[in-house]
C-alpha cells in the first residue's frame, strides 16, 4: 500500500529540516569564535606588543639620524658669514683705514677687517663668527660633467725685465703709498669696446699646433690647438656657464698657450677629455681669435672669482701689466660658493700648518700670530705679520710674508682678500673670491653675461684692459 503525505508527515519533515539547518548555523558560529580565540591577544600580548612596536621605532629614528649623520659629513657643507655682513670691497669709494702695526696690543678677540667701503655704517666692524672648531676643506672638486670644474691658480711666470714680487710688496706695505695702489676704475656699467678687433680674421686653431704641460697627468702634449682649447675650456668651465662665457674662456686659453710659447716656454693647463657638443660649438665660434696689446699676446690669466673687484698684477706677482689693471667685478658677490666662505682652524691645527712650511716658532700670544698690515686695490689683504715676522724662509726661499705668500705656500685658503679673527683656541677666516684674483674672473663672467648681457668680447674686454682681438 502506498504511503501518502499527509500533514503531519510534512510537520515532521519540516522540523528536521529546521534542526539541521539550525545544527549547520551552530557549528559555523563555533567554528569562527575559536578562529577568532586563536588570534586575539590577551592584554599581555597586546602590551607586550606595543612595546615591540615602540622599540622598532626608535631603532628606525635612531637609524635615520645615524644615516643623517653620514650624509651631512659626506656633503662637506659650507660655512658662510651673511653677504650683508660684508660689503663688496670695491676701489672706488673705499677709504684706507689706518694701518695696523706688528707691536700694537690686541684684546682677547682680535679681528682684522679690510678697508670699509662708504656703503659701511661709520663705526661698524666687519668681524667674523666662529661656527666651528673644524676645518672646512677649501679645496673643491668636480662631482658631475655639469659641475664648474676650476683649477686654482699656480704660480705665474713674470718676465725678467718686469719689477719683482718683492718690490711691489716692500712698496704696498708702506702705509704712506697705500692709496696710490687703489685705481681710479670706471663704471661698470659701462662696457670697452674697441674699433681694432677683427673677430672674422679668417684664422683657425685647427691650423695651429702647440704644444703644453698637461698638469692633470703630468705630462706634456702636441696636438692641433683647437683640440687643446676644448679641452682647456672644458676643464675651465665645464658646460653649466653661458655660452658667451664660454667662449670667452676659449679666447683667453688660446691667448694664454701663445702667450708662453712666444716666451719659448710651455703653458701649464689641465686637460679634460670626451668634450661635449655645447663646448666644440662655442670654440668653433670664436675660432682663431686672440688677444693683443700693442702687438703681442697678453699674458691671459683667469681665476675662479674675485671679492667684487680683481686685483692687478703688480700687486700679486710684482711686474705693471697696463691689460691686467684692477678693474669692477660687479656681480661675484652673487658667487655663494667662495663670497664670504668662512674657514676655521684650531690653533693646533694653524701652529702646524705654519711651523712645518716655515722656520718661525709660534709663540703661546695666538692673537698675535696672524696680522694685517696693509691692503691692496680692491680690498685685498697686501703685507702681514705672524708672530711678528715680516719675513721669513718659506719652501725654501726667503720671502716678503705677502697674504699671496700666505695663501699659496702656507695656508692655501681660498683668497688674499679676507678677514681673520681668533676666540676660544679658534681661528677664523672669512674669504671673498676664489684664486690670484688677477685677469677675468670666471664666476664674474659668467654673472655678467647673465645679468649684464655680454658677449664675449664685452666681458674680454672688461677684464683685459685696452686689449685687442683679433
Amino acid at each position: 500500500m502506498k504511503k501518502r503525505f499527509t500533514i503531519k508527515r510534512v510537520i515532521i519533515l519540516l522540523s528536521l529540516v529546521l534542526v539541521y539547518s539550525a545544527a549547520l548555523n551552530y557549528i559555523r558560529v563555533l567554528a569562527e569564535s575559536t578562529v577568532l580565540s586563536d588570534i586575539t591577544f590577551d592584554s599581555d600580548s597586546a602590551s607586550a606588543l606595543s612595546d615591540k612596536e615602540d622599540e622598532d621605532a626608535a631603532v628606525a629614528e635612531s637609524l635615520c639620524e645615524e644615516a643623517a649623520e653620514v650624509a651631512m659629513y659626506y656633503e662637506s657643507p659650507i660655512e658662510k658669514a651673511g653677504i650683508d655682513s660684508y660689503e663688496i670691497f670695491a676701489p672706488i669709494t673705499t677709504e684706507v683705514t689706518a694701518v695696523t702695526t706688528v707691536s700694537e696690543t690686541t684684546e682677547a678677540v682680535t679681528t682684522t677687517t679690510p678697508p670699509q667701503t662708504s656703503a659701511t655704517t661709520a663705526g661698524t666692524t666687519t668681524q667674523a663668527t666662529t661656527v666651528a672648531t673644524t676645518t672646512v676643506t677649501t679645496t673643491t672638486e668636480a662631482t658631475t660633467e655639469e659641475d664648474v670644474e676650476i683649477d686654482d691658480d699656480e704660480d705665474v711666470d713674470i718676465d725678467d725685465e718686469d719689477e719683482t714680487a718683492d718690490a711691489s710688496e716692500d712698496k704696498s706695505s708702506d702705509s704712506s703709498t697705500l692709496e696710490s695702489l687703489w685705481y681710479s676704475i670706471s663704471s661698470s656699467g659701462t662696457v670697452d669696446t674697441n674699433a681694432a678687433d677683427n673677430l672674422n680674421n679668417g684664422k683657425s686653431y685647427k691650423d695651429d699646433t702647440v704644444t703644453v704641460y698637461d698638469s692633470s697627468s703630468g705630462r706634456y702634449v702636441t696636438d692641433n690647438a683647437f683640440d687643446i682649447v676644448c679641452q682647456v675650456t672644458y676643464s675651465e668651465v665645464g658646460t653649466s656657464m653661458e655660452e658667451e662665457t664660454i667662449k670667452a674662456q676659449a679666447v683667453a686659453v688660446y691667448t694664454y698657450i701663445k702667450y708662453y710659447e712666444a716666451k719659448g716656454e710651455y703653458a701649464s693647463v689641465s686637460l679634460k677629455s670626451g668634450v661635449p657638443d655645447k663646448i666644440i660649438e662655442c670654440v668653433e665660434a670664436v675660432d682663431g681669435l686672440a688677444m693683443y696689446y700693442d702687438g703681442e699676446y697678453i699674458l691671459a690669466v683667469y681665476c675662479a672669482a674675485t671679492a667684487g673687484v680683481t686685483c692687478s698684477s703688480e700687486n700679486v706677482w710684482g711686474g705693471d701689466r697696463d691689460y691686467l689693471q684692477s678693474v669692477v667685478s660687479e656681480y661675484d658677490f652673487l658667487d655663494t660658493d667662495n663670497y664670504g666662505r668662512v674657514t676655521t682652524y684650531t690653533a693646533e691645527e694653524l701652529k702646524k700648518k705654519i711651523e712645518s712650511k716655515t722656520n718661525i716658532t709660534l709663540s703661546d700670544n695666538y692673537q698675535n700670530w696672524i696680522q694685517i698690515l696693509s691692503y691692496t686695490d680692491g680690498g685685498y689683504v697686501g703685507n702681514i705679520a705672524i708672530d711678528g715676522n715680516t719675513t721669513a724662509k718659506v719652501s725654501g726661499t726667503e720671502r716678503t710674508l705677502t697674504a699671496y705668500v700666505f695663501r699659496t705656500y702656507i695656508l692655501n685658503i681660498r683668497s688674499t682678500c679676507f678677514t681673520v679673527s681668533y676666540s676660544n683656541g679658534v681661528f677664523t677666516f672669512v674669504t671673498y673670491g676664489y684664486g690670484h684674483g688677477v685677469g677675468m674672473s670666471q664666476e664674474g663672467a659668467n654673472l655678467y653675461a647673465i645679468y649684464g648681457g655680454y658677449s664675449f668680447d664685452q666681458i674680454l674686454h672688461h677684464y683685459y684692459t685696452g686689449v685687442t682681438i683679433a
